[in-house]
């Protein structure tokens, strides 16, 4: 495990967030008194106050490399015959509540009343989640600061801030499923890009293979809640279904690729958390979920059974995520960096370089100066959030 923790940079820049009020949730106790960590998480559940918004549904282009680079090579290929309808393209695309993406025929930020057969589907509030997982990231790694701490800093950063999504799924419990989903669509759009899995590369393969299995076991409990209210089928409110068991199926098996999961399948009908695809393509095949999405949702499936049982409808606990993220807490919830700033548990913001003292950063820095200078530090006082410049 890492000796120490890491500092922050000088390309950082600080945006205003409206001041908490009472009516709002309190700062959770794995933040540290000063932390930007905090500050994005107060930022993201301002979403609250407007959940029929927030928890409405759009379209995104797909957050997959590989179907963006077939996109692009078949944009080039049509940019010529495209040319004369360009200036109509804001004119006639319907409405949207975003930028786009800078991609040709962008779908980001639509309504998906108005776009029912767009494959890619996802909650405002999931995406925010998502994009708040960016900033986080950000003041985790060392390099956004011109500092050096250990080798797999940024790694373990991608650890925690996992680990605080599943801090998130357990605490949105209290808000109900449309939280919690929000927290599973999140996790799938930062684990499919390629910054999500820097968590891979740490030295610590047993870290590594336990907190991939709980994001398996965390979104079966999500769906096994979800069956308990009628809701996995094509047919409900959660428009987003599809997309993101597809999501989670595209997951799986590059999990398996990297050697984070590697158990033995065995029995087609009994549950391996080490192929927990098959029991979410389980529950596609025996609820009706029409999966959509990645463009090799074909091949992805073709290797499954999708006959695993599923639990009977208001089983306690059907996918062991409770007990084994206890099992995963008494396991990895251990102290990391300086003895002064201990973790006793997963998650938190230990590892954020805007929580270490001024003497850790410069200690760490190239140049031995602090980062991060009192204009910044009084904005995260402030509750501003941080993000790279």
């Amino acid at each position: 495990m890492p000796p120490k923790r890491a500092a922050s940079s000088s390309g950082t820049s600080a945006r205003k967030r409206t001041k908490t009020s009472t009516d709002e949730p309190p700062k959770s106790t794995r933040w540290s008194a000063v932390s930007g960590s905090a500050n994005a998480d107060a930022d993201y559940k301002t979403t609250w106050k407007n959940p029929d918004k927030w928890y409405s549904f759009m379209t995104i282009c797909s957050p997959i490399s590989e179907d963006e680079e077939d996109d692009e090579d078949e944009d080039e290929e049509d940019e010529e015959d495209n040319n004369d309808h360009d200036d109509d393209d804001d004119i006639d695309e319907g409405a949207r509540d975003g930028p786009k993406c800078g991609k040709k025929n962008c779908m980001c930020f639509k309504p998906v009343r108005e776009n029912p057969d767009h494959p890619w589907i996802i909650s405002q509030a999931g995406f925010r989640k998502y994009c708040t997982q960016h900033i986080h990231f950000s003041l985790r790694n060392p390099d956004n600061f011109d500092m050096y701490t250990y080798n797999d800093h940024a790694g373990y950063g991608g650890i925690e801030i996992v680990q605080n999504l599943f801090l998130d799924y357990v605490e949105a419990a209290e808000r109900g499923w449309r939280e919690q989903w929000a927290v599973c669509e999140g996790l799938a759009l930062w684990l499919l890009k390629s910054v999500g899995g820097i968590m891979f590369t740490i030295d610590d393969g047993e870290c590594v293979t336990a907190t991939s299995r709980l994001v398996g076991r965390m979104f079966l409990d999500m769906l096994a809640q979800l069956d308990n209210q009628g809701l996995v089928g094509d047919a409900t409110d959660v428009k987003s279904l599809g997309t993101v068991m597809a999501m989670y199926l595209k997951i799986a098996p590059s999990m398996r690729e990297m050697g984070a999961l590697e158990g033995v399948r065995g029995n087609k009908k009994k549950f391996k958390v080490d192929y927990f695809d098959d029991a979410v393509l389980s529950y596609a095949n025996q609820r009706g979920v029409t999966l959509q999405g990645p463009r090799d949702i074909d091949e992805l499936t073709a290797n499954l059974d999708g006959e695993v049982e599923l639990p009977k409808k208001g089983a306690k606990d059907p996918w062991r995520w409770t007990a084994e993220l206890k099992k995963y807490e008494e396991q990895y919830g251990r102290p990391i960096g300086p003895k002064s700033q201990k973790k006793t548990r997963i998650g938190g913001d230990a590892l954020d370089i805007t929580t270490w003292t001024s003497a850790q950063r410069k200690e760490a820095s190239f140049d031995h100066k602090d980062p991060l200078g009192k204009r910044e530090i009084d904005a995260i006082k402030k509750g501003m959030v941080m993000q790279l410049g």
